[in-house]
């Protein structure tokens, strides 16, 4: 009996402890950032998805303009050049995870076989509507200050945005 008691003693110190542990992540700030942005990206991904599947298209990589399995949300200006443009959807597209965001750091302005993202954005909006997204985010950048409980929110929001995008 005491064996039995003393156990559910530790299991409820556990629970505690862990209930500790989350409060002190949610008040994190970093946690909240890494948090959210995953909730951003994985939304970003499906609407750029969807982009193309409403045009009758297979996606293609903002900045090598190729077929991709492997899929990821590219910053054109990166989440620590422009942090207020981190969640900004007009700073954010479809792009190859390997090659172009994590090896050519984005491929911005591309390379001998590629386009890079800039020339990406003309070719796929247009000059008129893809320099006007180069421009906005060449211009926007104050930094932003979020709180904990801003990225919480953004979270959620985005979370639910996400569940009724379709794949």
């Amino acid at each position: 009996v005491k064996l039995k008691r003393a156990a559910k003693c530790e299991q409820e110190e556990s629970k505690e402890a862990k209930k500790a542990v989350k409060e002190l992540n949610r008040r994190n700030l970093r946690w909240q950032h890494k948090q959210t942005q995953i909730s951003f990206n994985k939304l970003r991904v499906l609407q750029e998805k969807k982009w193309f599947s409403d045009r009758g298209l297979v996606p293609v990589c903002i900045s090598c303009g190729k077929p991709n399995m492997d899929w990821c949300c590219g910053h054109f200006k990166s989440r620590g050049a422009q942090s207020g443009l981190r969640y900004d959807e007009r700073n954010t597209f479809l792009q190859c995870n390997r090659y172009c965001n994590m090896g050519l750091s984005g491929n911005i302005e591309g390379n001998k076989t590629t386009r890079g993202y800039k020339k990406g954005l003309l070719e796929r909006f247009g000059n008129e509507e893809g320099q006007a997204i180069l421009d906005y985010c060449e211009s926007n950048t104050a930094p932003v200050k979020w709180t904990w409980e801003d990225l919480e929110k953004m979270r959620s929001s985005l979370n639910k945005r996400a569940r009724i995008t379709p794949s």
